[in-house]
């Protein structure tokens, strides 16, 4: 093994399905993919692994490339020992449970309000999936995050994690795009055709946009709206939203429904098209995301009706790429659908705009931080204290819940016998007894009173 190449050998893990060619995607897929492609570009040898890509997942039959490997979880341990890398990557902290030990640094990123997306998926066990997370952070060498606002979300998690935040720098990464977007300006459009994309899932709700869209399109009597949606190809977190908005969608004479397509599919299709329909229902996960799909369809050359509200809504608003607006705002919302059917709307320079924005979010210009700390692996100083010192707190509560559970235990015991059960009746059976207790008094007084009159004689 070639010792110099092995000191830049990175191994980038992900639970998701990847964008290989003919494959269906996932937001997480294409962070991962970003992530490992922007190293690429930084001349690090790189390895991207996945347990979707097993046989009968959302890979199955994909001719791999060189650098992708197919991994279960159970063999992610014996993956490590076969690439011998100098550092690894995790994208998305759920998947460090299955990591072992390691002898390497680890960097960890971020790129979402997790804990936020199980809540709306019906995960309501909070002190577990907090338990998990913090267990996830507490192992990390490095941490990166996807978004300025999602920064400050995470700060209290790495703290509890043993982060020393006066002294750890939290880099964004922002999710990014291939460095070709220019590829997008000569494509052909059909200049009435709306896109909507992604999968479905819990915490996301276009509903009210959509219907706002579909009535002007009647109303004009010209227009599409091509819909590529579907559930996660890996695990459904739709929690059912979505079914009644697809069947509704299917009927309606406007509606294309392709559902999930392979990624180089999607790329293709959206070039044809003219806007992008981004906008959901304010909610925190919302609040906090900032999202694959939106950068993609500025990748493509799709301005986008996008949200006020977000990071991404801020980055649209300022770089005039789209339409920023608050969810609620039926008014504005029609306003700029109807500018793009009476053809009034800007579309020329809202795109070239996007495809700006997308050149300058491109993945060999964010990798910056996570390449500098690739370059110059190391473990986080203190790290290793702080797993000692939350373990032997781990195994105190741990005995602690053990003699609680043994005390338990034997006052159970102790209750069962009959001399307890007695016990437990005497305060009943002394109210009964008090009036033959009180003349028993009597009696007895009387009686030494007499005794005490004989002595004396």
């Amino acid at each position: 093994m070639d010792r110099s190449s092995a000191r830049r050998r990175v191994l980038v893990l992900t639970t998701e399905p990847l964008p290989l060619p003919g494959c269906v995607t996932t937001g997480a897929g294409l962070r991962a993919w970003g992530l490992a492609e922007g190293l690429r570009s930084r001349g690090f040898e790189v390895i991207i692994a996945s347990p979707a890509l097993e046989e009968g997942g959302a890979h199955a039959g994909a001719v791999l490339p060189p650098h992708v490997r197919s991994c279960p979880r159970s063999a992610i341990g014996a993956l490590i020992a076969d690439v011998s890398p100098s550092v690894v990557v995790l994208q998305h902290w759920g998947l460090a449970a299955d990591v072992p030990e390691l002898t390497v640094p680890l960097a960890l990123d971020l790129a979402g309000p997790h804990l936020l997306e199980r809540i709306y998926w019906g995960d309501s066990d909070i002190d577990r999936n907090v338990a998990e997370k913090i267990a996830a952070l507490r192992r990390a060498d490095f941490v990166t995050c996807s978004g300025e606002y999602q920064r400050h979300y995470f700060y209290p998690f790495l703290a509890m994690a043993g982060f020393d935040l006066r002294r750890t720098p939290v880099p964004v990464i922002p999710f990014s795009v291939p460095p070709d977007a220019a590829a997008s300006a000569t494509a052909t459009r059909d200049p009435l055709a709306f896109v909507y994309g992604g999968a479905f899932l819990a915490w996301q709700d276009p509903s009210t946009p959509i219907q706002w869209l579909l009535e002007e399109l009647e109303r004009a009597g010209r227009g599409t709206l091509q819909f590529f949606g579907g559930p996660h190809p890996v695990a459904d977190a739709s929690g059912g939203r979505f079914a009644e908005l697809t069947t509704a969608l299917r009927n309606h004479p406007r509606v294309i429904v392709r559902g999930l397509v392979a990624f180089d599919d999607l790329i293709a299709a959206y070039r044809r098209a003219s806007v992008a329909l981004d906008l959901m229902a304010r909610n925190p996960e919302r609040e906090l995301a900032f999202t694959t799909r939106t950068m993609i369809y500025l990748y493509c050359g799709l301005p986008v009706i996008h949200n006020n509200y977000s990071e991404v809504g801020r980055l649209v608003r300022e770089r005039g790429c789209g339409w920023a607006l608050d969810p609620e705002d039926e008014v504005g919302f029609r306003s700029a659908v109807r500018s793009i059917l009476d053809a009034s709307a800007p579309l020329e320079s809202l795109r070239r705009a996007a495809l700006a924005t997308a050149s300058d979010y491109s993945w060999d210009k964010t990798i910056g931080p996570l390449a500098d700390f690739c370059a110059n692996p190391c473990q986080r100083e203190g790290r290793l204290a702080i797993a000692l010192a939350a373990e032997a707190r781990r195994r105190e509560t741990e005995a602690l819940r053990e003699q609680c559970d043994a005390l338990r235990s034997e006052l159970l015991t102790i209750k069962g016998r009959l001399a307890y059960r007695l016990l437990q009746h005497l305060p009943a059976a002394g109210a009964l007894m008090a009036p033959f207790a009180y003349l028993a008094g009597w009696i007895l007084a009387a009686a030494v009173y007499l005794r005490l009159r004989r002595t004396n004689r």
